[in-house]
């Protein structure tokens, strides 16, 4: 039935009709406008937009360098681990939930690392899981077919075959930091990646990292890998890069030595440093208690950090370059070898010891109650005679006494390649207006003349004394990397031996102090003849006990009545053999009490397994 409107309906319907009519033609001519934005003047690029949602690009992370010991024995490497990734421009809440599954999660704790670990694109993955087990592994590939967005990434991790072994040496990796991403220094890092945190790990960064590369995938629209891109790979001039490993270092270390002074440590805090004395070279270092560096790998968060930091052991101490101690009678050949350079005293020299010296209104005494009666320098080092050396030091005088102390490479950095190595202090008159704003008085160079007092040095400092005294006065900087290889095997640089000090000494000086530290262990008289005096081999070396504690506090108590933290330090320096001094070693056992008893017995067994590894090495290859 037709509709029949009245002229005045007629004339109010007819604009309201034109009026959507032109309100069609808009949305037409605006829909139109925008295909011809989209397809035409930008098709190009949303063409390219969309084929890369299809192909996706994977980044295939290299592997770091290995490390070796000098005989080629790895001390580093790596091993595969699996890490489960998402895309989260992929992911469904289906497959969110399978996962959690697979990996004994949820689905909210999933998405909380999604979130935490995203990066600036939705297409770039992020690692929801690291270090899988296989049985994960096993759940997540039978499923991964129907897991939008979910791959398995080999990731390689450090490998620590040797275990904690030189572990101060090595350092430790973490995953970089969301700050140090912002830090141009990183701009080639990404999220996730790992990076050196000490020692050697973050000296050698630049050659251990590698070169991460790249390969491409077929998605579908879910994000479910379809077919391995390659044909069409070379169709659109896409090309993948493989990953290449990083630089391989090579130490100076001995790894039977290091895992020797290692074991000699297990349940004593200290250090001890092996060097070859005609190189420089370290053979051995190790500092304890030492720590795991397999608890870096991957994430750790903030509680973990602060157990390890607040530990009051220091486990992350490096002590034999960041321990700062009193070295006791050590010092009594710096201060033996100043005073004859002086012309303070000859080798005839005598002073009475009754086991005491008065020094103004103060006594100091002999560790030798009764004492020494009348002795000469080298009697006086084999028998460490406290009362000798405060004559010596008093007619030397403080800043006499630094002059030689420094040149023996004593409160100065030494320049061994580890980072955050401390300097020791030797004081000088300057030295104490400076920083404690006041005059030096001469009483204060009595205590100093015996390695107390203000005077500190690292272990690695203090085998510096016996290393210029076998070498007859010459000096090499201490040695920690032979050479940096690359894969291949091509060596890309090599380090040789630095000498930084000659005529440290005259040759008469360094002749009768090794002739009186060899006294030392193989003289009757001497402080470590009971507990060093070895039949493998000649050692010669020097005792020191560092007192950390007022004497009227510990006077007339036996070692086990006083409290752990205020007994003596040990220490122990030595070369061997004596006759053709090959190695020198330097100890210190906190808290280990008299160094005869408490340090030169570990030094013994040390320079003992050095000299059963000379003789096993020399039956098949130069002890290189």
């Amino acid at each position: 039935m037709a509709l029949h409107l009245s002229e005045s309906e007629s004339r109010w319907l007819e604009p309201r009709l034109r009026f959507l009519k032109w309100i069609a033609v808009g949305v037409l001519v605006l829909l139109l406008g925008r295909f011809w934005y989209l397809q035409i003047l930008h098709g190009g690029e949303w063409k390219a937009i969309a084929h890369h949602n299809q192909i996706r690009r994977i980044p295939l992370l290299a592997p770091r360098g290995k490390v070796f010991d000098r005989h080629g024995r790895v001390l580093l490497d790596n091993r595969e681990s699996y890490n489960v990734t998402i895309i989260p421009a992929d992911v469904d809440e289906k497959t969110l939930s399978i996962l959690a599954s697979c990996l004994k999660s949820t689905t909210k704790a999933i998405r909380d690392t999604m979130k935490r670990n995203q990066q600036w694109s939705p297409f770039v993955p992020v690692a929801i899981k690291e270090d899988i087990s296989i049985e994960e592994l096993s759940l997540i590939e039978e499923r991964l077919r129907s897991l939008a967005g979910v791959d398995i990434e080999i990731k390689p991790q450090r490998n620590y075959p040797e275990g904690p072994v030189a572990a101060h040496v090595l350092g430790y990796l973490s995953e970089i930091t969301a700050e140090e991403l912002d830090d141009p220094e990183f701009s080639d890092y990404r999220m996730g990646d790992v990076i050196g945190r000490d020692a050697l790990e973050r000296l050698m960064e630049e050659h251990l990292r590698g070169q991460d590369g790249f390969k491409y995938k077929l998605v579908d629209a879910r994000g479910r890998e379809v077919q391995q891109f390659s044909d069409q790979e070379k169709l659109l001039s896409l090309k993948g890069k493989p990953p290449r490993a990083g630089n391989n270092l090579v130490l100076t270390l001995d790894l039977e030595l290091q895992k020797e002074a290692e074991e000699l440590f297990c349940d004593k805090a200290g250090a001890v440093v092996m060097m070859a004395v005609d190189t420089g070279e370290i053979l051995a270092m190790a500092s304890s208690p030492s720590y795991d560096p397999k608890v870096f790998i991957g994430r750790m968060y903030q509680e973990e950090w602060k157990r390890l930091e607040s530990d009051p052991s220091h486990p992350l101490l490096n002590r034999a370059i960041q321990g700062q101690y009193p070295p006791g009678s050590v010092f009594k050949l710096v201060v033996a070898a100043a005073g004859l350079e002086h012309g303070i005293i000859t080798p005839e020299s005598k002073f009475k010891c009754r086991g005491k010296f008065k020094f103004g209104r103060k006594t100091f005494r002999c560790w030798r109650k009764w004492g020494h009666g009348k002795i000469a320098l080298e009697q006086a080092i084999v028998q460490s005679c406290d009362v000798y050396f405060y004559n010596l030091g008093k007619e030397l005088g403080i800043n006499r006494i630094a002059e030689t102390a420094h040149k023996f490479g004593l409160g100065l950095p030494t320049g061994v390649s580890l980072l955050s190595e401390k300097p020791g202090l030797i004081p000088t008159t300057f030295w104490k207006e400076r920083t404690l704003k006041s005059t030096w008085i001469p009483g204060e160079t009595i205590p100093c003349a015996i390695g107390q007092g203000y005077v500190l040095v690292t272990p690695i400092q203090a085998v510096l004394i016996p290393c210029i005294i076998a070498n007859r006065g010459m000096l090499f900087r201490p040695q920690l990397v032979k050479r940096i290889e690359d894969i291949e095997g091509n060596v890309i640089q090599e380090f040789f031996p630095e000498e930084y000090a000659n005529n440290v000494i005259p040759e008469d000086v360094s002749e009768l102090l090794a002739r009186a530290m060899t006294g030392v262990v193989n003289d009757k008289r001497g402080t470590a003849y009971w507990t060093a005096r070895s039949g493998k081999l000649t050692i010669a070396g020097k005792t020191g006990t560092a007192q950390i504690a007022r004497l009227e506090i510990t006077e007339g108590k036996k070692e086990d009545e006083i409290p752990y933290e205020l007994r003596d330090h040990a220490w122990f320096v030595a070369f061997a053999p004596a006759e053709e001094p090959e190695v020198a070693v330097a100890l210190i056992v906190e808290h280990g009490g008299h160094g005869s008893r408490g340090a030169a017995p570990l030094a013994k067994s040390l320079l003992e397994k050095y000299a059963e590894l000379r003789s096993q090495y020399a039956r098949v290859m130069e002890y290189d």
